[in-house]
């Protein structure tokens, strides 16, 4: 099931997945669409990384040991699901956790990720990214910002698409509603929505979400289930995952706040005048990403909080951005 082009992504059966034929491989996908046409996709497209990720089609009653195995063997996993997720039970982290979901809004069903976040104590940290306001219940956008959780609308995505990275960079859980993808370009959208994501947008935020610090899975639903071969879905589908997929391959680990590293990174301290607090970021020499220092006021300690260079230069225009000040009150609580 594989090809001269993308010979890196191997299927082997479910059963197979161990530690021995898993060593060295990056992540996992998990396909429980019942459609192995993705795969097919997949393989037409080109690597340009050296990097081994498995292939596995087991039933959805398979996803909660398949999953745990993956957290065993401390490998990622990439979980394809169609129109729906899965039972939120069977996937559902029991330690603490921090997430992201890229959705269109606030979807009203049972199985609804959304609410199981907002309610779920074990969240420490979550943001809703490329939602449009008119799709979203008020009074769920309330609790979201209630708890300090972030929230990043579509048309803050179109302004300045790099923004959306510091958001998805320390997160451990990912959930990509592929619905969020306007109809224009993803024509199975079950939705029919003319508004949405460009298909470049949302194989953007796959590389960003393969570029993350913590990610130990990923879910993609909002697959339609009578996606025909080359058809225009398909191919998106697998252009995400491809994306995703090189992310991973060239992804490198790097934290501030990690001693024996200061050469590595920047240090630019921004004045914010004689009344007002200097400001401190980090920049890294290797990839470019950006963290701003919070101080912690009652252990006198410094936090990273990811970025972007916006943030900088509007430090360095003499404003403090909103997200230096969102954190700051997040850190240290009245």
């Amino acid at each position: 099931m594989k090809n001269n082009n993308n010979s890196n992504i191997e299927a082997i059966p479910a059963a197979a997945l161990s530690e021995a034929t898993t060593s060295g491989a990056l992540a996992v996908i998990i396909n429980t669409t019942g459609d192995g046409s993705v795969l097919k996709a997949l393989n037409t497209l080109f690597c340009h990384s050296t990097y081994k990720i498995f292939y596995i089609e087991p039933g959805i009653n398979q996803l909660k040991k398949c999953l745990e195995l993956c957290h065993s063997l401390k490998i990622k996993s990439i979980v394809l699901s169609g129109e729906e997720l899965p039972a939120i039970k069977t996937f559902a982290p029991e330690l603490s956790y921090s997430a992201s979901l890229i959705s269109s809004g606030s979807e009203v069903s049972e199985n609804n990720i959304l609410d199981y976040i907002l309610e779920d104590k074990l969240a420490s940290e979550f943001s809703h990214i490329g939602f449009q306001a008119y799709k979203y219940d008020s009074s769920k956008l309330t609790k979201l910002r209630e708890r300090f959780f972030e929230d990043q609308r579509l048309g803050n995505i179109r302004t300045n698409m790099q923004n959306t990275e510091p958001l998805l960079r320390g997160n451990t859980h990912i959930f990509f509603d592929l619905r969020s993808i306007r109809v224009s370009d993803f024509p199975e959208n079950s939705t029919q929505a003319p508004n949405g994501l460009y298909a470049e947008e949302a194989c953007q935020l796959a590389r960003y979400i393969g570029m993350g610090q913590k990610l130990q899975t990923i879910f993609i639903y909002g697959f339609p289930s009578k996606c025909k071969y080359k058809s225009t879905s398909m191919q998106l589908t697998a252009e995400i995952l491809w994306h995703l997929s090189e992310a991973l391959a060239s992804n490198i680990s790097e934290d501030p706040g990690t001693n024996g590293t200061t050469d590595l990174f920047n240090r630019k301290t921004v004045s914010m005048g004689q009344e007002g607090q200097d400001l401190t970021f980090i920049t890294s020499n290797t990839t470019g990403r950006w963290w701003m220092e919070i101080p912690e006021a009652k252990s006198n300690k410094n936090q990273f909080i990811p970025c972007s260079y916006s943030d900088y230069l509007t430090a360095y225009s003499g404003e403090i951005p909103l997200r230096w000040l969102f954190f700051y009150q997040k850190i240290n609580p009245i």
